[in-house]
């Protein structure tokens, strides 16, 4: 009896043959393409030259904006760490040529290098051109109003960071953190940041970040509200906020004071199938004043996906046990409870700024030792890459059957697509892998709307921004 011998050839699968070839190709035949042409179209290249404080002054330095480019393709390409800068690396030349630089990083230490630089004066230079940028953005959507979305969130450390310290971390428990304030509008786009120790309040200097950001909004742009989940929920918060003349809805934690006025609620108003509200003036142990409060409870039986918290105080309690409890303070007296609530419940939307810029940008994972490095570094990803990707999104992806796209999403339709890089007719020529007839129009249609596009990014700081104004 013969054994049949297996035939193994480490070097084909099934019948077709593994080998390797010498032609300039590319995986991202998309980002070569679409992207390329974006950035040149708005002049990202002379935004980067003008408006990053940080000078070279070796004589071999190769420049500010090929390492700008660099961590803006590793986030792109779904890098979450500087060593990343490689994974995107291979047809290095194409990419070199259709973003028009010589040269691109090899090693993630020319990052860690380049954002080592940055300190305090160089950051709040570029935190202004951020800003300046964002507010240009606004300004060629032409943004008439919206409400101003203050957030918080945890950024977890492994390392010996500055300003990294041990402080409320629901994910990591004990390890240190950093813990940025980020505000935006409901429309989506980043309007400022700051990085902070890991220890602090959610509250911490909100004040002076919302004063800030108020200046750099653009003049015409009417500010309707602010928008803030229960951290910002503090007696001097809320006191600025009024003393500025800003309305507000801001959410509130279920504390005992918050219970007890809910227990003390006889009728509740029925607004839709499961849903009921109610409000009172209700002054708090660390208040000056009674306030207005705005309770939602949702029938946990009716809705099983509610959202809200149900307190184990009223697990006990016939009336409570089965429905789940928010609530919200305001001083908005022109809108009834229904309003505030719908007014609110758009905030939940924009958390979603915070899980892009996590899951779709690494915004969190890139930092370096200088407390004010990783702050230039989350500059650049959460306000100057996210803002400018969104844009492009809005007004070159978008059609008016379609949302706004995740990156995560863009990455697998737009970017990731192979491409040959070659010459014709005398002129370098980048031909994309796409067969699909449909998705080759689709391409050439983005291409049109970007050679459209009025954007230009040099002089957004050409002017000082003046006060907004408030609804």
């Amino acid at each position: 009896m013969k054994h049949k011998t297996e035939d193994i050839r480490p070097d084909q699968v099934g019948q077709v043959k593994i080998t390797f070839t010498g032609k300039e190709l590319t995986a991202g035949g998309g980002a070569c393409s679409v992207v390329a042409k974006f950035l040149e179209q708005i002049e990202f290249r002379h935004w980067v030259d003008g408006h990053i404080p940080v000078e070279e002054h070796s004589p071999h330095a190769k420049g500010i904006y090929p390492k700008v480019l660099s961590l803006f393709l590793t986030c792109v390409a779904g890098g979450t760490r500087f060593s990343d800068v490689g994974s995107w690396m291979h047809g290095r030349e194409v990419i070199a040529a259709c973003f028009g630089v010589k040269w691109l990083p090899h090693a993630a230490s020319v990052l860690t290098r380049f954002l080592g630089k940055f300190r305090r004066m160089h950051v709040e230079r570029l935190r202004e051109s951020s800003c300046g940028l964002a507010r240009r953005l606004l300004e060629e959507e032409a943004v008439a109003e919206d409400d101003l979305v203050l957030d918080s969130t945890v950024c977890t450390r492994y390392g010996e960071q500055e300003g990294a310290k041990k402080g409320y971390n629901p994910n990591k428990p004990g390890r240190p953190s950093h813990h940025p304030l980020k505000a935006s509008l409901g429309c989506g786009y980043v309007v400022n940041l700051w990085n902070r120790s890991g220890n602090v309040h959610t509250a911490h200097q909100v004040a002076g970040f919302l004063d800030q950001t108020c200046r750099e909004l653009p003049w015409a742009l009417k500010a309707r509200r602010v928008l803030a989940d229960s951290g910002f929920c503090d007696n001097g918060f809320l006191e600025h906020l009024e003393s500025e003349g800003r309305r507000y809805v801001v959410a509130m934690r279920l504390s005992d004071c918050v219970k007890a006025a809910i227990r003390q609620i006889a009728v509740w108003s029925n607004v839709a199938p499961g849903i009921e509200m109610a409000e009172a003036q209700v002054c708090l142990s660390t208040w000056d004043k009674a306030r207005r409060m705005v309770f939602v409870r949702q029938h946990v039986p009716t809705r099983p996906r509610a959202t809200g918290k149900q307190p184990s105080l009223f697990e006990d309690l016939e009336d409570h046990r089965d429905y789940r409890y928010g609530a919200m303070v305001t001083n908005e007296e022109d809108l009834s409870m229904l309003e505030v609530w719908r007014t609110y419940r758009p905030r939940a939307k924009i958390e979603n700024v915070i899980k892009e810029l996590k899951e779709g940008y690494g915004w969190h994972e890139f930092n370096v030792r200088s407390f004010w490095g990783t702050e230039a570094g989350m500059l650049l990803i959460g306000m100057v890459f996210y803002n400018l990707i969104h844009h492009f999104n809005r007004r070159v992806l978008k059609t008016e059957a379609e949302g706004v796209c995740r990156l995560k999403k863009i990455r697998l339709k737009v970017l990731a697509i192979p491409a040959l890089y070659g010459s014709g007719g005398r002129m370098p020529v980048l031909r994309l892998g796409v067969r699909d007839p449909r998705m080759r129009a689709r391409i050439r249609y983005w291409l049109q709307r970007i050679c459209r596009l009025e954007l230009r990014l040099p002089n957004c700081n050409a002017f000082g921004p003046p006060s907004p104004v408030w609804a």
